[in-house]
């Protein structure tokens, strides 16, 4: 699954608190993101419950961008700070149970621009 402009990815996710800092300890692995105006793009793979993941992003745009990681309830699990352009950072999360979950970028309005993602847990 590649993300785009208005992908899906279906998560189940928790963390120790909005930082992103992982519930379950060190990452499983990490998937590498680029954000960019106004999208997301990587390949997920397959997600499984309880996965510890590292999400990496690079912004290749030419504005700052961020990744939260949203539950279905809409709660912030996990994100990056501010990512100025050509820089990276990361946020991790544990995926404890299947359900949909966003991945937004909340600057300025870049999410009513389109840049987010769904993510697919289970």
């Amino acid at each position: 699954i590649v993300m785009s402009i208005a992908p899906m990815f279906l998560a189940s996710c928790g963390t120790d608190d909005a930082s992103g800092a992982a519930a379950g300890g060190e990452p499983s692995r990490t998937i590498d993101i680029t954000a960019t105006e106004y999208a997301f793009n990587g390949d997920p793979g397959t997600i499984a419950t309880g996965d510890t993941i590292e999400f990496a992003v690079e912004n290749i745009g030419q504005l700052d961008h961020s990744l939260e990681v949203l539950s279905s309830e809409g709660r912030s699990l996990g994100r990056t700070e501010r990512i100025p352009a050509g820089s990276t950072d990361s946020v991790t999360v544990t995926f404890d149970t299947a359900g949909a979950y966003r991945l937004i970028c909340d600057v300025d309005d870049h999410l009513s621009r389109g840049q987010s993602a769904t993510v697919t847990v289970g």
